[in-house]
């Protein structure tokens, strides 16, 4: 039997990624495809995956590789179970081909993080190496190693280059070579992602056996006056509310160490055995060796002595990592489903497998349509994934789905530890839950029997990775992934992309619309034109209006919330006498104040800098700090209702999964009155308290050089609008804006998407923007300007002969010229933005290294 092996090891960029091995008889009964398996590579042995089997047509490939090609056998099975499902493998081809990404790099994407093992050698004195044999011609260094291995039996590599130092340790391994004295045998490092086990200590003697041992050990201690129960009750640990005053009182076991130690030995290896043994028969709680052995005094060797007279034995225990451990998740049961709602689940249940836009407004039950379409899958032997945009967001998004189906959820994002991910992983591919929710990469879960995939939000720009590759869209690669296993895809948004919606409008996907609340009304949109309290005399970033709002809310007990898509506390550090701007001397752009900490922070490379009292150019006293950010809104809120509980929620205050967690709760509990945030308060969450919304400033978005600068302002506008009004109060939105006219502004007033989308898809199509050509962002970046704008120019060129040779009339180029932010990290950055209805074609033989290659990319910035 011959197998197709998948490796890092090899060339990513080969045409052919595969390397055909020689199954051992002795693994033709276990391998299986998609296993991890170790394998000979060079002198190296690596870590791949099992690809493909060949059993039947051995004859042709081996033709196809030579008859010069020797094959080498598989060397090891890592892991029975395989690591990757068939339909994963089938994406994993997919995405590579799509996305132009070595398909080794793809596969490992699919892998949770510490799996995959690195190659070492270990170093071992060798069969031929006799002790005193003559050394004079050897090397210091080496003679040293032979000691080492001679006291430690083996030493690998990295802990030789620790030892020497790199160049040292070369030396040695090349003279190491020459020399019979040493073997290198190629091995594994031990993966980083392993579960984490305990070792227990319990009975394993029937009632009977145990009686008679411990009469046996009873006759031992005869001539000692001290009973058994009393040496427990000595050893026992105290409860935690009485220890400080156990450390006061007498210690009944100090009072005997001292006879204890000049009593025979026998006696007192029965007294601890016989103290373990009651401690073990409690039954409390399980005991480890080493707690077990602090609580009563027994030795390794005691113990040892009580596993050989099968007294007690020894079982190792798995501890899960559960990212849900400690957090109450009240049940929850089906909701009654409008005729909507259930018209909505029966097309997600319905036959035909065409993908299905679920476009609902904010606060329309789509989560309730979610949960009743997976219940009736899971009823019937299937299981499901739901993907959220948000770490922000999974939280709230568990609890109601967890409170559906205790027990049978996990999770998958990454915010968690090496450690969970690796043991939700294991869960999943299991088959002991029944849904996986998390971020994009959930969706590379290995969950067998997959019936259904919901992606809620689709939306967000969160689904695309645009910087690594594979810059796969979560998106895409779910579509793919229903059409490989013949299942149902959710697309579900109150505002979807325009890509999308021009999708179903198309027919390729089937278009459910929820275009009511549940239980109430949408809150009507008030727009507050700034310019007019600028013209009545009113500075403040807060309109009249708004402030009239919020008072009304805080006497009424109410909640609010006030997005402003900007951190900080001033967004430019101005000099008004010579005009200096305070900017990243990394990235170029302009640092944001924050008066909290008192620093200049750079949003895009977090390097800090001292807050600045005079002008480094003109060395003036006239720094001013201008703009406005959520540090700004939440003192002008103190300082206009000092009685209101404010919380701030942005990535200053919110770094982790449990910040995330600890916000969220704090604000659904009535902690706070009013939540001050940027786009993570508008993205999804169900907050009932809320009646009433103000965006401090619609314009930030407005007017950005990108083609899709309009869907963001309208959908974030929207969707922040939409968490006003959710409970049983009515709700009230109010925007602020310079720009009242603007057809964002005026359509996302009235929650009109359709409009917005004819109005967009209109522009698009003028201006041959998607969804009507594709488009592949090409990024280079360089420490020097003229070596990007170089290396553009040449890229450029090929581009463009290439355009011309494959005879690609509909294809053009926007560009080569610098980013839009062009400075970023210490890098200068030039971009080139390829236009054309497929560009895969182009992509195949154009050769870029050093550039980094985003296709199908959400911002053209």
């Amino acid at each position: 039997m011959l197998a197709d092996v998948l490796t890092s090891a090899a060339s990513w960029d080969s045409e052919r990624p595969l390397l055909t091995y020689l199954v051992p008889l002795e693994l033709e009964t276990t391998v299986r495809i998609g296993q991890l398996v170790a394998i000979p590579y060079g002198e190296r042995l690596v870590e791949g995956i099992l690809w493909v089997l060949h059993a039947e047509d051995q004859d042709e490939l081996l033709a196809e590789l030579g008859a010069e090609v020797t094959l080498r056998p598989l060397h090891a099975i890592l892991d029975p179970e395989p690591a990757l499902l068939p339909h994963q493998l089938a994406l994993s081809q997919w995405i590579s081909a799509y996305y132009v990404t070595p398909l080794a790099q793809v596969a490992q994407m699919m892998l949770p993080p510490g799996l995959m093992q690195r190659s070492q050698f270990v170093l071992r004195l060798s069969e031929t190496y006799e002790p005193g044999q003559d050394l004079q011609e050897s090397s210091l260094h080496l003679r040293a190693l032979l000691g080492l291995l001679h006291e430690e039996g083996e030493v690998d590599d990295a802990r030789l280059k620790k030892l020497l130092g790199p160049a040292r340790a070369k030396a040695i391994l090349q003279e190491i070579k020459h020399s019979n004295l040493i073997a290198r045998d190629p091995r594994l490092y031990a993966p980083k992602a392993r579960a984490r086990t305990k070792r227990l200590v319990r009975l394993c003697a029937d009632e009977e056996r145990l009686a008679a041992w411990k009469r046996h050990q009873e006759e031992i201690l005869q001539p000692v006056e001290l009973e058994p129960a009393y040496v427990v009750a000595a050893l026992t640990p105290l409860p935690a509310a009485v220890r400080s005053a156990a450390r006061r009182a007498p210690n009944p076991w100090e009072a005997t160490a001292t006879m204890l130690e000049k009593e025979d030995k026998a006696v007192v290896q029965a007294r601890r055995q016989l103290a373990a043994v009651e401690l073990l028969q409690q039954g409390a709680t399980p005991w480890t060796q080493g707690a077990l052995s602090k609580a009563t005094g027994l030795t390794s060797a005691q113990l040892q002595n009580m596993l050989r007279e099968q007294i007690v034995k020894i079982e190792t225990e798995e501890l899960r990592r559960d990212p849900l451990r400690g957090r109450s998740i009240p049940a929850s049961a089906p909701l009654p489903l409008t005729a909507d709602q259930a018209r909505a689940v029966q097309a997600i249940l319905a036959a035909d497998k065409t993908p299905i836009l679920l476009h609902g407004v904010t606060g329309s039950g789509k989560t309730e349509v979610y949960l009743q379409a997976l219940a009736a899958l899971i009823a019937k032997g299937k299981r499901g994934i739901i993907l959220v945009p948000e770490i922000a967001l999974t939280t709230q998004a568990v609890q109601r789905v967890a409170g559906r189906f205790p027990e049978r959820v996990a999770i998958i994002h990454s915010d968690l530890s090496i450690g969970e991910r690796y043991d939700e992983w294991r869960r999943i591919r299991a088959g002991e839950v029944d849904i996986v929710i998390g971020s994009r990469s959930a969706l590379f879960a290995p969950l067998p029997d997959l019936g259904l995939i919901i992606i809620d939000e689709e939306h967000e720009p969160a689904y695309k990775q645009g910087e690594l590759r594979p810059t796969y869209h979560a998106r895409e690669c779910a579509l793919i992934l229903g059409q490989l296993l013949d299942i149902p895809v959710v697309l579900g948004s109150a505002t979807p992309a325009v890509e999308t919606f021009y999708r179903a409008r198309q027919g390729e996907f089937r278009l459910v619309e929820l275009p009511g609340r549940i239980g109430s009304a949408l809150p009507p949109v008030e727009v507050i034109d700034l310019r007019n309290e600028l013209h009545a005399g009113n500075t403040s970033i807060l309109s009249r209006r708004l402030q009239e709002e919020l008072e009304r809310v805080l006497a009424q007990g109410q909640q609010a919330i006030l997005f402003l898509n900007r951190r900080g506390a001033a967004s430019c550090v101005l000099c008004r006498d010579c005009g200096f701007v305070a900017v990243c001397d990394a990235c170029d752009l302009p640092l944001t104040y924050h008066a909290t900490e008192r620093i200049l922070l750079c949003h895009y490379c977090g390097k800090r800098s001292k807050v600045l009292h005079f002008c480094p150019s003109c060395h003036s006293s006239s720094i001013r700090y201008f703009g406005l950010g959520t540090e700004k809104v939440q003192e002008t809120i103190q300082r206009l209702f000092p009685q209101a509980r404010l919380l701030r929620w942005d990535r200053d205050t919110a770094r982790h999964r449990s910040a995330h967690e600890q916000l969220l709760e704090r604000f659904a509990n009535r902690e706070a009155d009013i939540l001050i945030g940027t786009q993570m308060i508008a993205k999804g969450l169900d907050l009932p308290g809320v009646t009433l919304v103000g965006v401090v400033s619609a314009d930030i978005a407005l007017n950005l050089p990108d083609y899709s600068a309009a869907e963001r302002a309208f959908t974030l506008l929207t969707q922040v609008a939409g968490r006003a009004g959710r409970g049983s109060q009515a709700g009230h939105v109010i925007i602020q804006t310079f720009n009242p006219q603007h057809f964002c502004i005026e359509l996302a007033s009235r929650h009109d998407y359709h409009a917005f989308y004819a109005t967009e898809i209109e522009a698009r199509q003028r201006y041959g923007y998607p969804p009507f050509r594709r488009f592949v962002k090409f990024t280079y970046s360089h420490e020097q300007r003229h070596r990007c704008q170089n290396e553009a120019l040449l890229l450029s060129e090929r581009l463009t002969e290439w355009i011309a040779r494959l005879g690609l009339r509909e294809t053009s180029l926007v560009g080569p010229a610098p980013a839009f932010m062009e400075r970023m990290r210490g890098k200068y950055r030039w971009q080139i933005i390829l236009r054309g209805p497929d560009l895969h074609q182009l992509l195949r033989v154009i050769d870029a290294p050093g550039w980094e290659i985003d296709i199908d990319p959400i911002s053209t910035m």
